[in-house]
């Protein structure tokens, strides 16, 4: 499937805002969304050199014995950070606006992963608070890995503010709207290591990701070139996303779909794990914070038009999410894991 792929260095901190450059990119991208919730984007300001030294560090933690990959357990965190094993995740089935199936499939996806976000101290107001999903991350004993990380996350940021601003502006609002939302916005980077599917033995209908739908607004995605990713079309035909050296795929979430009224849409999509090569990619989850109340923007609603889905508050609905599909979190995953 080849997607459309935009320019986002006129949207880059620092240049002016709105210019007719960057009205022009945003049209474009708006007329996109409209069909297909999935395009890719250059111009995104994360260096070559940053994201291959990330990547490389990438493959040297999910070399590492399990033993030592589960010191850092996402159920050792009180915050949903770690890593991910294999099959204890299942995402198959956790599609927008059927929320009743989240959870009902069992077979946990053939991947595993390191959740992260951005680290909060002890002293930092939610943290006091008590604000699920806010704290400090876990990370393995590997020199300089975290500092890797780090300066890949922030190159990341800095590509989903140029995102924001461009999907701002198509929304004909603010530039700086989705970035200026009251609270701090969670950004969560995974690190994904799928192994070759011959080297797996599967469950009927088991993938490396099951369909899905993200849960946030906005997912910015990085991989090594090996394929994999499938998007589900309107018509209901998966296809297989190419993505160009240097270039990250750009999706909607759940919570986009639910502010545009469904003007933009949050495509399905899952990962089948190339035969004979190692995957590893990277999205990062751009959400809004925690307690923000989630309801149709009034530029999406068309004269005597009322809003399709009932307001969300972001924080407990991603909770909802990671308890239907995280075996640490759901009994039922956990017993049919533990089990296979």
């Amino acid at each position: 499937m080849a997607l459309p792929t935009f320019d986002l260095s006129p949207f880059a901190t620092g240049r002016e805002l709105p210019s007719p450059e960057a009205a022009a990119i945003a049209r474009e991208i708006d007329d996109t969304l409209r069909s297909t919730g999935f395009l890719l984007v250059s111009g995104h300001g994360v260096a070559d050199d940053v994201r291959d030294a990330y990547f490389d560090a990438m493959r040297s933690f999910f070399a590492l014995p399990i033993e030592k990959k589960e010191e850092i357990a996402i159920g050792r965190s009180a915050c949903h950070r770690g890593y991910v094993g294999f099959a204890t995740e299942t995402l198959e089935g956790a599609l927008a606006g059927d929320e009743d199936a989240v959870g009902t499939q069992l077979a946990g996806d053939m991947k595993e992963t390191i959740d992260t976000g951005i680290d909060h101290g002890p002293d930092h107001p939610e943290v006091i608070a008590g604000t699920p999903l806010h704290g400090p991350n876990q990370w393995p004993d590997l020199p300089g890995f975290r500092e890797v990380v780090d300066v890949y996350r922030d190159a990341m940021i800095e590509a989903a503010l140029r995102m924001e601003r461009a999907l701002s502006m198509a929304l004909g609002l603010e530039p700086t709207f989705l970035e200026g939302q009251p609270g701090e916005t969670m950004f969560h980077l995974r690190l994904i290591h799928y192994p070759p599917m011959e080297t797996l033995t599967p469950e009927p209908g088991q993938l490396g990701c099951g369909a899905h739908t993200d849960y946030g607004t906005l997912t910015l995605l990085a991989d090594d070139g090996n394929g994999g990713l499938q998007v589900r079309q309107r018509s209901g035909e998966w296809t297989d996303v190419v993505v160009p050296d240097g270039q990250l795929v750009v999706n909607l979430g759940d919570l986009m779909a639910i502010w545009t009224n469904d003007r933009w849409v949050s495509n399905p999509h899952r990962v089948v794990n190339p035969p004979g090569v190692d995957r590893y990619s990277s999205p990062l989850f751009v959400t809004p914070p925690f307690h923000l109340r989630i309801e149709t923007l009034e530029t999406c609603l068309a004269p005597g038009e009322t809003p399709r889905h009932e307001p969300m508050v972001t924080g407990p609905y991603l909770l909802s999410r990671f308890d239907g599909t995280h075996s640490y979190r759901n009994e039922l995953l956990e017993a049919h894991n533990s089990a296979t």
